[in-house]
C-alpha cells in the first residue's frame, strides 16, 4: 500500500513539474519593413485544452493555413525553446547604452513571445539570418527559429544553409 501512495505522489510530482516547462503557445513573426507583404506569422498551440496534441498556423501574403504537428517536430521545437537563454540575446551594458551590434540595413526584424505558465515572454532580434547560427548569443534564437520555419514549411533565403 506504501509503494502505491509513493507512486501517486511521485507521478503527481513528476507531471506537474514536467508541464511547467511546456508553453501553450508560441508566436514567432518576421518581416522587412521596406518590402511590402513580407510579414509572416506562425503560431504554435494546443489543438484543445488537455490535449497533447499540437497545431501550427502559417499566415502571410501568399500562404495562409495549419496543421497538426507531429510529436517528433514539437519535441524538437519545445527542446530548442527550453535551451534557449534570452538573457544573452540582447544585453543592456552599465551606461544605458545598447551593446548589441548589427551590419545590415534595413534587414528583417523577428520576434519570438513564448506563452508559458499564464505568463507572456517577447524576445526580439534584427536582422536574423544564416550568419547568426555560429554567434554565441544568437544561434539558440536562430535554431529556434529555424525549426519553427521548417515546421511550417516556410522557407527564407535569409535563415537557409
Amino acid at each position: 500500500m506504501n509503494i502505491k501512495v509513493l507512486f501517486l505522489v511521485y507521478f503527481t510530482f513528476y507531471n506537474y513539474c514536467f508541464s511547467q516547462n511546456k508553453f501553450e503557445k508560441l508566436e514567432l513573426n518576421h518581416s522587412n519593413s521596406i518590402i511590402i507583404g513580407s510579414h509572416i506569422k506562425i503560431t504554435i498551440e494546443r489543438v484543445k485544452i488537455g490535449k497533447q496534441r499540437m497545431k501550427i498556423a502559417v499566415e502571410s501574403k501568399k500562404n495562409n493555413y495549419s496543421r497538426n504537428l507531429s510529436k517528433k517536430e514539437y519535441a524538437a521545437i519545445e527542446e530548442a525553446v527550453l535551451k534557449f537563454n534570452p538573457k544573452i540575446l540582447y544585453t543592456i551594458s552599465d551606461n544605458g547604452k545598447d551593446t548589441l551590434t548589427t551590419n545590415c540595413i534595413d534587414g528583417y526584424s523577428t520576434d519570438m513571445t513564448i506563452f508559458k505558465n499564464n505568463k507572456k515572454e517577447t524576445y526580439f532580434v534584427n536582422c536574423l539570418s544564416k550568419m547568426d547560427k555560429y554567434k554565441n548569443k544568437r544561434k539558440d534564437f536562430w535554431y529556434v527559429a529555424k525549426l519553427i520555419f521548417e515546421a511550417g514549411n516556410v522557407r527564407l533565403k535569409e535563415l537557409e544553409d
